[in-house]
């Protein structure tokens, strides 16, 4: 059975970690830090799927370093997809800086102050998700299959990929972000079916009706956002 499907739900925790603080910009040091435990998992997942006896440790029993399993990823894409390693060589020069910086300030109580911006989550998130779309492409005779069709099964990754692309396009065209907020205030604040007892808080600090939108828009939310691409 393929491990894809919860490698995919491993990612859309770390990105509704990351949207639940999206304003406030609380969670930014913790989502990152997840962004690239998914891109190590992707990249050890795609050379197991490629060769079943793979491991990520070496003859001494020592684990490979991060550079050692992507130069093993590179190697497999160069001489199996040649068409293809130009894109996944630019992601992963941009994922192994990440690596870099995550440790500096991950292994460092010097940097806890580290101011840690919105667009760097925004982007490895970005990248992350175009890397695992490279790595594991859908058989086109198989419903379903690959990154995309795993996608597809789990829970509101579809909605939250679609608003951590329209953030990014946002920095190139500030008009999207009035837009997006358009959208979200459209939303209700409950399901479509609200009980007929109870109280409902009307009004969610931080990003609390962000969550709401993401749990209860389903695909016509996702709809919307992807509009907006």
């Amino acid at each position: 059975m393929s491990k894809l499907p919860y490698l995919v739900a491993e990612i859309n925790a770390g990105l509704e970690v990351y949207l639940s603080g999206r304003t406030g910009q609380q969670y930014n040091r913790t989502a990152f830090i997840l962004c690239d435990d998914g891109a190590e998992l992707a990249s050890k997942l795609f050379l197991l799927t490629d060769q079943t006896n793979w491991s990520d440790k070496k003859a001494n029993g020592h684990f490979k370093r991060f550079k050692e399993v992507t130069a093993e990823v590179r190697a497999v894409i160069r001489t199996k997809r040649a068409a293809d390693y130009p894109p996944t060589d630019a992601l992963l020069t941009r994922i192994e800086a990440r690596r870099e910086r995550r440790n500096e300030f991950f292994h460092s109580t010097h940097l806890l102050d580290l101011n840690f911006h919105a667009r760097d989550c925004v982007e490895a998130f970005c990248d992350l998700l175009d890397y695992g779309k490279l790595l594991f492409p859908r058989n086109a005779l198989i419903p379903g299959t690959g990154w995309e069709g795993s996608v597809e099964a789990t829970g509101n990754m579809e909605t939250c990929e679609a608003i951590i692309r329209l953030d990014k396009k946002a920095y190139s065209d500030p008009s999207v972000t009035p837009r997006i907020n358009a959208v979200l205030k459209a939303q209700p604040r409950s399901g479509e079916r609200a009980g007929a007892k109870g109280c409902e808080v009307v009004h969610h600090p931080e990003d609390q009706h962000l969550r709401l939108c993401i749990r209860n828009g389903g695909k016509g939310l996702r709809d919307k956002l992807r509009s907006l691409l």
